[in-house]
């Protein structure tokens, strides 16, 4: 199709313009009478080839002065060197061209540089040989006010903080793409790339009303028989597609109404508050009819209540508790191999994503395979994207609001899980701030939105707590937390240590920020839960401890890198510290909150952070007493000298009697470091939460061999005793003890003792991977049992210092060195 030509004119051929308001639709779709959606170039245009698609604009008395002072410098510039602009065009044409040449667009849907077509493949109606110069100006102009326009415009944008970066391009003119069955399809999309209804003739096409969109005509007879075509298509895929049976095994295993009541509070109470996934309302009418039997409820219904019941049960207090572990493992697996079945694009909606959401939530939740969410947090991003849940609803006008207010808070809970799981697994998060442009969900209640409901949305004052104002506060600082993403996981990248500062402030001002926020909601009627305040809180400073990390074992041999230290430290002992004080039974049992209960079940990056601060804690302490050896400060005097029957673990015990202490040790040799006992008091919690992990069924001894192995380490070098011998003997005795959990723990969710003959690894099961042992699993498939292994623990000893895996080989310092910490691999 050969370029067309530009024309200069008053009118658009409809007669003299005598509006008292200004055309907004295209010249062609005016001229046609269809309805124009604005769109540069619009969609009618596009979808029938228009050869141009024109907007006419017309003066405005609004134009800014910077632009009217530098029309009329070009203006009289050219007035007095006329030889550059043809005779025939006087100012009143060149401003049409203008106009006509900075509206008119491709039918393609792609601009030329700067929004106008403007180019050599445009010819000019006035362009001959000696007057090129002429038009090459003309375009320099052009590209001279657009970018005044830009300038004026600012790059990027932000509508009270809320809004990320943001291109100048209007909505209108940047969707590169289109909406289609509920499904987004991208600017290289062959779909946009052809008009199947061309070649069928004006017969058999009309337009819908509403969407403006071409269609087979509903009365022709080619309607009919296509009609037919896809019902025996979808026969034909139905016939070769297994059936699946997940509604009736998992009906099976849903526990008594009374129970589910309970753990679907203790989820609104805790999660839902924080990754906003279901809309309270409906979820809770879905719930209700399925406990009634009224009718037959969908699989993606079932699936939804019993991934509920499974994020709720570790907060769920009840004797049942032991037995629903079983059973969540079976709801996730139920639940993967529903997303995973055939007919992938009927799981390819809403209800498909918050199944999808919920599944990675349980996973990690449940201590079921939740180390490997940042795989599947790829295939949810994708899915997300395809559904268009990247794009703002606005660029959508015939979504409904409740829809829309949905794929917002999807999209931004999508988000929190692809930049933790990122973070968490250290890899990129595949997406930054210039890949979306959804808005954050409005600062409104559940009970403000719902189907049906066309009231017009009425967001509260960000002052007001409303149940999107956690998710609201996420969404404020994800573009930090995306780049910071970026730099820390990007192998081509060298962050510098003024980036890392300056991120890290940026983040910890809108931390300190948002600590404000949340103590002004927590003074009023209606406010978050010390679990939504606290996940929230952590979840996000976990990010500037993952920054300043790197240069926290630099701090030692380099001052420079002292603030690293210190910001490390201060966030580690944040993130420790419990939700709300610890409370303590009449029959002297710890009373464990939400929080609590998170920190002993979860994995994935519920543990991620937890290991991180402890870590943390653990090189700083050792760090402490390494400086206090090189100072040589012997015992001051006036210390009271310990008793022979007085140990160390007095003096530093927590004073939570119910949280375990370590074996006995002797005094110390030389004064302790000021912040000795509250660092060490955070480890002696630390193998407390292990020892509860293990209670609660997880499968791994290795947290808590560490967290008991540093706390003999910490003691032995204080009290100058054998660093190596004294790790050995906690690292014994913690195996032994764990090994006792867990068969605790399964005859409490069995009621039968574990049989270690027949616990053998299943065939094909890859071998090294994490079965829940502590040793290794090689000799398993050569046929030994566990039970007469002889643990040969002198055999772990090396010439130079032991080492189990964990850097406590005393051969670089004190400490082991910190920097072969970082290579400590898979630890719990």
């Amino acid at each position: 199709m050969s370029a067309p030509a530009l024309h200069v004119t008053d009118t658009d051929g409809t007669g003299p313009v005598k509006r008292r308001r200004p055309a907004l639709s295209c010249v062609e779709c005016r001229r046609r009478k269809v309805k124009c959606d604005r769109n540069k170039p619009c969609t009618p245009c596009t979808r029938i080839k228009s050869p141009t698609c024109t907007f006419r604009t017309t003066p405005s008395r609004r134009s800014s002065p910077q632009l009217v002072r530098a029309w009329d410098s070009f203006t009289s510039h050219h007035d007095e060197a006329g030889s550059d602009i043809p005779p025939s065009s006087s100012t009143s044409s060149q401003h049409g061209e203008l106009d006509s040449m900075g509206n008119r667009y491709t039918v393609s849907g792609i601009p030329e540089p700067r929004g106008s077509l403007v180019g050599d493949h445009l010819p000019s109606p006035h362009s001959t040989a000696g007057s090129e110069p002429g038009l090459a100006k003309v375009k320099d102009f052009i590209d001279q006010i657009q970018e005044l326009e830009q300038r004026m415009a600012g790059i990027s944008t932000h509508k009270n903080g809320d809004q990320l970066l943001q291109d100048t391009t209007s909505p209108s003119t940047s969707a590169a793409g289109q909406f289609i069955k509920s499904k987004f399809y991208g600017g290289s999309h062959w779909y946009n790339a052809i008009e199947p209804y061309e070649t069928l003739g004006p017969q058999y096409v009309d337009v819908h009303p509403e969407t403006n969109r071409t269609q087979v005509n509903r009365s022709s007879e080619l309607y009919k028989l296509v009609l037919d075509c896809k019902r025996m298509a979808r026969i034909v895929k139905s016939s070769r597609m297994s059936c699946p049976t997940t509604s009736l095994e998992v009906q099976a295993l849903i526990p008594e109404k009374y129970v589910c009541d309970q753990l679907v509070e203790c989820y609104f109470r805790t999660f839902e508050g924080v990754f906003r996934v279901l809309h309270i309302p409906t979820f809770r009418r879905e719930y209700q009819r399925y406990w009634e039997a009224t009718a037959a409820m969908p699989p993606s219904v079932l699936l939804k209540i019993v991934l509920v019941c499974a994020l709720a049960t570790p907060f769920y207090s009840g004797p049942e508790k032991p037995q629903l572990r079983p059973s969540c493992a079976k709801w996730i697996q139920a639940a993967d191999s529903w997303l995973g079945g055939s007919h992938e694009k009927s799981r390819l909606n809403l209800p498909g994503l918050q199944i999808h959401i919920l599944m990675l939530l349980a996973k990690q939740t449940c201590n079921i395979d939740g180390d490997l969410t940042w795989i599947s947090a790829g295939a949810l991003l994708r899915k997300a994207m395809h559904l268009g849940l990247h794009r703002d609803p606005s660029n959508f006008p015939k979504i409904s609001s409740f829809t829309a207010e949905m794929r917002r808070r999807l999209w931004a809970t999508t988000l929190e899980i692809t930049v933790q799981t990122s973070l968490d697994m250290g890899m990129p998060s595949m997406i930054s701030a210039r890949d979306f442009d959804t808005e954050p969900p409005s600062n409104i209640n559940d009970d403000d939105i719902g189907e049906g409901v066309s009231a017009q949305l009425d967001p509260k004052p960000i002052s007001d707590f409303t149940q999107t104002s956690v998710q609201r506060a996420f969404f404020k600082t994800l573009h930090v937390r995306l780049e910071i993403t970026r730099l820390i996981n990007n192998f081509r990248s060298d962050l510098s240590y003024d980036s890392t500062l300056r991120l890290g402030k940026e983040l910890s001002i809108a931390c300190r920020e948002h600590v404000h926020m949340f103590h002004a909601w927590a003074a009023s009627s209606n406010s978050p839960t010390p679990f939504q305040t606290k996940l929230f809180d952590v979840l996000v400073r976990r990010f500037i401890l993952s920054l300043h990390r790197p240069f926290f074992a630099q701090a030692r041999d380099n001052p420079k890198y002292y603030y690293s230290r210190k910001i490390c430290l201060d966030t580690s002992v944040s993130i420790l510290t419990p939700a709300s004080p610890q409370q303590v039974s009449e029959s002297k049992v710890l009373v464990e909150d939400d929080w609590a209960h998170l920190t002993t079940h979860s994995v994935g990056w519920f543990k991620s952070f937890w290991l991180y601060s402890i870590t943390t804690v653990y090189l700083e302490l050792l760090a402490q007493i390494e400086e206090q050896v090189d100072c040589s400060i012997p015992p001051s005097s006036s210390r009271v000298p310990l008793e022979p029957s007085q140990t160390l673990e007095t003096l530093t015990a927590p004073s939570d009697t119910t949280v375990p202490t370590t074996s006995a040790a002797p005094p110390p040799l030389f004064d302790l470091p000021p912040d000795f006992t509250r660092l060490r008091n955070f480890l002696v919690q630390a193998q407390h939460t292990t020892i509860r992990r293990i209670e609660n069924g997880e499968a791994n001894a290795k947290g808590c061999t560490f967290a008991r192995c540093v706390i003999a380490k910490i003691d032995a070098l204080v009290s100058g005793t054998n660093a190596d011998a004294a790790v050995l003997a906690a690292a014994k005795l913690s195996v032994e003890e764990s090994a006792q959990l867990m068969r605790k723990a399964y005859w409490e969710e069995h009621g039968v003792d574990i049989d270690l003959e027949s616990g053998i690894v299943a065939e094909g099961e890859h071998r090294g991977a994490d079965t829940g042992t502590y040793m290794g699993e090689e000799w398993m498939n050569e046929g030994h049992n566990r039970a007469d292994m002889d643990w040969d623990w002198e055999a772990l000893m090396q010439e130079d210092g032991m080492d189990l895996g964990f850097g406590f080989g005393s051969g670089v310092g004190i400490g082991g060195g910190m920097e072969g910490w970082f290579g400590m691999g898979n630890l719990l």
